[in-house]
């Protein structure tokens, strides 16, 4: 092609006036038509315009590229940054709700709610919408208090003295104020759960597998996974909820033996899966870890999955004032042996929101005695799984800035003392 190149161009500036050797002009035997240079300049130029055309156009492109790729990167740190403030800021209420519990403990038998968790429940979600009525000051400089010049420049110009606009960003947000504190790039929006609320799988690892279906963690997720609704769903899958928990035992223990009587080697479940795996046998790392285990896929994980965490002590707090946690226990064979039918538990879940509007529960054993007095048969080691403060939380905030959305997720564990231990992070 080069070549070609070469050729085409020694040929159009081939000097025409010289004579050869034998005395005609260079070019006469190409013909009178070929021989012509009319035109010439106007291959050369609208070559060259079509040469300065493309490098222009690419030059465009390309900057124009490399100006939202710049913009982009940097709406994606300020989406970053305005998620790590909603961590931060539920970080400082956490702390706060630690101390505020840690004074009121002393008082807590006359308290009519448990001081634990008084102040987290009070905000579970924050946005920037929320902090700005909240936090922003519309009042700020009016015109009224201005000087009498600043006064007449306003009526003339609608501008005020650099002095007076100042003024009233530092009173928050004034009249004439350009920019206030709480003026952000994007938006934001942040919420925290207890993961003291669920029912904790990692302990089924706990239990021995001869054994399993007496331990509480058992017992409670099975009462999650009780119910008419429930036992018609598991039915029309062929599924067992009992067999769907042991799955998860098996996961999370030590040996390689299936649980209960049913026999065999775990890793056999996991065989014919494309690629095989093996049991992990230790505890799960991520909730999603959930999903490779037998029998929960998708749709058996959506279903029941939400009630369970892989972090805490086990004990589930009776001050969450959720609705799957009441069934589980009341349909576990720490009431009644179980044997509560569905519209008698949705009855007895009525009557404990009722007394949570009413008094509420400030520790266990009044949620105990109250179960009692309805009537119940309540067994004792449940009040050795229940607890009146949650010490685990989940912090999900997001940051949104432009195109760009960034979502910070925390699980933070606190100590009695307020000390906390950041259990897992995940930024996406």
């Amino acid at each position: 092609m080069m070549g070609l190149l070469a050729r085409w161009w020694r040929w159009l500036t081939v000097p025409r006036s010289l004579p050869t050797r034998h005395g005609r002009p260079r070019g006469a035997n190409l013909g009178t038509r070929r021989g012509s240079r009319s035109g010439i300049a106007l291959v050369v130029v609208m070559t060259t315009v079509m040469i300065l055309t493309v490098v222009v156009t690419d030059l465009a492109y390309t900057s124009r590229l490399r100006f939202l790729v710049t913009a982009h990167r940097q709406e994606e740190r300020q989406a970053y940054w305005l998620a790590n403030s909603g961590i931060q800021l539920y970080r400082l209420i956490l702390a706060a709700n630690m101390e505020l519990a840690n004074s009121l403990e002393q008082f807590a038998d006359f308290l009519p709610f448990p001081p634990g968790d008084a102040l987290w429940q009070m905000v579970p979600s924050i946005n920037t919408g929320l902090l700005t009525m909240l936090l922003a000051d519309q009042g700020g400089v009016d015109i009224d208090e201005a000087s009498q010049e600043d006064k007449d420049r306003f009526q003339q110009t609608g501008q005020v003295s650099d002095e007076l606009r100042q003024q009233a960003i530092e009173e928050g947000a004034g009249l004439f104020s350009e920019r206030s504190w709480l003026d952000l790039p994007g938006d934001m929006s942040a919420e925290v759960t207890a993961e003291d609320c669920r029912i904790n799988v990692n302990l089924l690892a706990s239990s021995d597998g001869t054994d399993l279906e007496n331990s509480p963690t058992f017992q409670l997720l099975l009462g999650r996974m009780s119910g008419e609704e429930n036992d018609r769903w598991l039915r029309e899958r062929n599924l067992d909820a009992r067999e769907l928990i042991a799955n998860l035992a098996d996961w999370v223990d030590a040996d390689t033996l299936r649980s209960g009587s049913r026999g065999g080697y775990e890793d056999s479940l996991y065989q014919d899966e494309e690629p095989p795996y093996l049991s992990k046998n230790a505890p799960f790392d991520t909730h999603e870890e959930i999903r490779l285990v037998e029998g929960w896929t998708d749709e058996v994980y959506d279903r029941f999955a939400g009630q369970f965490t892989i972090y805490g002590n086990g004990k589930i707090n009776i001050g969450c004032g959720d609705d799957q946690i009441h069934w589980a226990i009341l349909k576990s064979s720490y009431v009644n042996g179980g044997t509560l039918r569905d519209n008698q538990v949705n009855d007895i879940i009525e009557q404990i929101h009722d007394q949570e509007l009413v008094v509420g529960f400030s520790k266990p054993k009044d949620y105990i005695d109250f179960l009692t007095g309805l009537g119940l048969q309540v067994d004792n080691e449940l009040l050795n799984h229940l607890s009146d403060q949650s010490l685990t939380f989940r912090i999900v905030s997001t940051g949104m800035v432009g195109n760009s959305t960034t979502t910070i997720e925390e699980v933070v564990q606190y100590t009695k003392r307020g000390r906390s231990r950041l259990l897992y992070h995940r930024v996406y």
